[in-house]
């Protein structure tokens, strides 16, 4: 999917951070991105440089999976 639009400094996080801002694990925030949940807003340009990610993108992430949840357990 790629978009177009402008990033923040303050919404720019690192994996640790953005696992933090959800509420999951890292590895869950590796597990959203290999499923298509959620993209790195900048990628990681090589070892030690991690990628980024934007912290709107993981809001409509966890609002996705809350509204999938609602409907199952409806």
């Amino acid at each position: 999917m790629n978009r177009i639009y402008d990033f923040y400094a303050r919404d720019l996080l690192t994996p640790a951070e953005a696992a933090a801002h959800a509420g999951v694990s890292v590895s869950t925030i590796r597990q959203w991105v290999h499923r298509g949940l959620l993209e790195h807003a900048i990628p990681s340009e090589g070892r030690g440089v991690p990628a980024l990610f934007n912290r709107p993108d993981l809001d409509e992430v966890k609002r996705v999976l809350a509204e999938r949840a609602a409907e199952q357990a409806a």
